[in-house]
């Protein structure tokens, strides 16, 4: 059910005049939350907020829109009425809420065009968008747009030029490439020929770039703020997402009811919409306290429920340089990403790499978080406040942190779990404990399966598996897995008379190397692999029986890499 809140708030008063001995005489009142709502093509159910002193009679002037109820009783309520689908040009109707023939109020209901338009995008253009020829600006395309558009953008480097919905005309950080509707954007045109023909993000690199004409920075080069509608959902292929700077985090604008705030995301925020990602790099962003309360999350910020997928996509080099938050940060939503990248991130704080939290879920399928440096828990990987991981054949490799906190590669914190299967954790220093994972406050539970987890350098005393006094009593649940020197078979013993030994057996490519290498033979393959992934709810992807590089898994091998 959507719900139209009125930016304005309703002021509840009934008002009672002239006041007599055996007479009370009452002035009608009605008020209601709105006099607009956008429907999408595809319709569905919406409310508006209303409010009498007298029983209410509703009725509207087109068919295509169904009224939950023609009568309401005096008080406070939210109507409900359904819109039926669009398959048609734009359309309007009235519903008119009646206290007598005098007293009425009126919305209007707007649907978009069933017809869906596409559109050809350059970064000047001047046309109507038709071709390549009369090619026409972003803004405009998005303007235009209705679910389920296609926008073909030319190779170029493009900045934003429309304000955020409801953000400051006069702020020209709140200037941002805005996608408010279920739309696909594809990049990687030479601006000739068939856009069907396959696009070339290398050849003909398509640029969003906050980076804006007055030497400011948007608050967000992209802002995703499209509602979730059944089988409908955000597409971005082929595009480079740089230059924004999240900063002034106190600052927020309301948008379909969320709060976006300035100082989170800098290269890409997302508010509560459904996003399909794909070869889309998010690089060289930032943010800081420059322009008020330091940011969060320089890459991505994604919040309200939001559910992202990524396929082959780079979210790198970003830094924060005052605050928590280098790479990626799912807050209350979901991350799935395959053959993706999250690495040489900064964070002068917790979280280099990427954040879940809180109540946060990330799926790694094929991945790397490697090379990220912060100064506090979690260099890599870092969940906390009742957030899930598993991470699926991938390297979480050389992550630094300065910090005595812990947590080099992965951190669980406060009601956190992780499962790590087939992956590979090295080479990550920290100056704090648990070099390849640690876990502090709570219940953290931890899985490892067919895993290496070793060569890891943390503070004296601590181990490559770590945890803080208050998770000693938890015991991780290690199965088929190299942790530290020692091998763990299935069921979780340890096997006597064999050693691990990351400095020899563990080439620099993170290859397992040497005939005599336990880990070579103690861990499953692709058949035990498969069993293990119908124990998950939802089953775990069929990806999980190849590596990180799509090899089978033919041999018990562990770690991220058969050959």
């Amino acid at each position: 059910m959507k719900t139209i809140y009125s930016t304005l708030s309703i002021l509840l008063l009934f008002i009672l005049s002239s006041c007599q001995k055996d007479e009370q005489v009452f002035e009608d009142q009605l008020l209601v939350g709105t006099e607009l709502i956008e429907a999408v093509m595809s319709g569905g159910q919406y409310q508006f907020d209303v409010l009498s002193n007298r029983d209410m009679t509703i009725e509207t002037d087109v068919d295509w829109i169904e009224l939950d109820s023609a009568f309401l009783a005096k008080g406070k309520h939210k109507a409900g009425f359904s819109v039926q689908k669009n398959a048609d040009d734009e359309r309007t109707g009235i519903i008119t809420i009646r206290l007598n023939e005098e007293f009425t109020k009126q919305i209007l209901v707007a649907q978009e065009s069933g017809k869906i338009p596409v559109f050809f995008v350059s970064p000047s253009g001047t046309g109507d968008g038709s071709s390549w020829e009369e090619a026409t600006n972003f803004a405009s395309a998005m303007n235009q747009a209705t679910s389920g558009s296609v926008l073909y953008l030319m190779q170029g480097r493009y900045t934003p030029t429309a304000t955020i919905r409801n953000g400051e005309t006069t702020e020209w950080s709140d200037r941002t490439f805005e996608i408010s509707k279920n739309v696909e954007i594809i990049g990687g045109y030479s601006g000739e020929g068939d856009p069907d023909e396959q696009p070339n993000m290398e050849e003909y690199p398509t640029v969003l770039d906050g980076r804006l004409a007055n030497g400011k920075q948007a608050f967000h080069t992209v802002t995703i703020s499209a509602p979730k509608e059944a089988d409908m959902r955000v597409t971005l292929r082929n595009l480079q997402v740089t230059g924004g700077h999240a900063t002034d985090r106190s600052t927020v604008i309301r948008v379909n009811g969320l709060a976006f705030s300035r100082g989170e995301g800098g290269g890409i925020t997302i508010g509560g919409s459904r996003v399909y990602m794909e070869q889309v790099e998010v690089i060289e962003n930032e943010a800081s306290s420059a322009g008020g309360t330091a940011g969060f999350a320089a890459g991505l910020y994604a919040f309200g429920g939001a559910d992202i997928h990524l396929e082959n996509c780079r979210v790198n080099h970003n830094r924060n340089l005052n605050n928590n938050g280098g790479g990626a940060w799912i807050h209350e939503s979901t991350l799935t990403a395959f053959e993706s990248e999250f690495n040489h991130n900064y964070a002068r704080g917790t979280a280099g790499g990427v954040h879940g939290y809180p109540d946060a879920k990330i799926v790694l399928y094929n991945s790397e978080v490697s090379y990220n440096s912060n100064t506090s828990f979690g260099a890599g990987l870092y969940m906390r406040q009742g957030s899930q991981a598993i991470v699926v054949n991938s390297l979480l490799i050389g992550n630094t942190s300065t910090s005595p906190n812990g947590g080099g590669a992965v951190m669980l914190y406060a009601g956190s779990q992780a499962d790590i299967i087939s992956s590979t954790i090295s080479a990550n220093e920290i100056a704090g404990p648990g070099g390849g994972v640690f876990r502090q406050s709570g219940v953290n539970p931890l899985v490892v399966v067919n895993s290496v987890i070793s060569g890891n350098k943390q503070a004296s005393g601590s181990t490559d598996v770590d945890a803080h006094a208050d998770n000693q009593s938890h015991s991780p649940d290690l199965n088929n897995s190299a942790i530290g020197t020692v091998i763990y078979a299935e069921g979780g013993a340890a096997v006597s008379g064999v050693k691990f030994n990351a400095s020899t057996m563990l080439s620099p490519e993170y290859l397992l190397v040497g005939e005599e290498n336990p880990a070579r033979s103690y861990g499953l393959d692709k058949a035990g692999l498969a069993r293990l992934s119908q124990t998950y709810t939802p089953a775990l992807d069929e990806r999980i029986e190849q590596d990180k590089k799509g090899h089978a898994r033919e041999e018990k091998v562990m770690g991220a890499l058969v050959e």
